[in-house]
């Protein structure tokens, strides 16, 4: 998410806006998006009726949550396309506003989002991790 936060002023100038879905309660939610820095919304789904429906529901991990997945929608709430993703290969957002910048020029854009690439860590990132965890604990979402 914090990857889309740092596209998202390119992505509002494109037209697109950048909204979160996590199965996390807004109680959990609302302090990541703080902690993030994230301007855009984070939409809670602790039901899973959303995940589930949209097959993005992974019950293998941390008691059940949502796979890594970009959609972009047009102003009629219809899929123009989708990409699901996994955590260690992502579609990036610079493809993501690639893709939207098209669409608002008029130009034939691509089918589909571009494939998802492979997820590079950089020190910093390893850091966030380590750190959050060691500040967070470990957590399973409830079911």
């Amino acid at each position: 998410m914090a990857e889309y936060e740092a596209a998202s002023d390119a992505l509002d100038a494109a037209g697109a806006g950048v909204v979160g879905l996590s199965v996390d309660d807004p109680g959990r939610s609302e302090p990541l998006r703080r902690t993030l820095g994230l301007r855009f919304p984070i939409l809670c789904d602790p039901g899973r009726s959303v995940v589930r429906a949209w097959d993005l529901y992974n019950a293998r991990e941390r008691g059940g949550i949502a796979v890594p997945a970009v959609f972009v929608l047009d102003r009629d709430r219809r899929v123009l396309s989708a990409s699901v993703d996994r955590t260690a290969a992502r579609v990036s957002p610079r493809a993501t506003l690639a893709f939207v910048e098209a669409l608002a020029r008029g130009e034939a854009a691509p089918a589909a989002l571009p494939r998802a690439e492979k997820v590079s860590l950089g020190v910093r990132d390893v850091y966030r991790a380590l750190a959050n965890a060691l500040r967070r604990g470990a957590r399973t979402p409830e079911s």
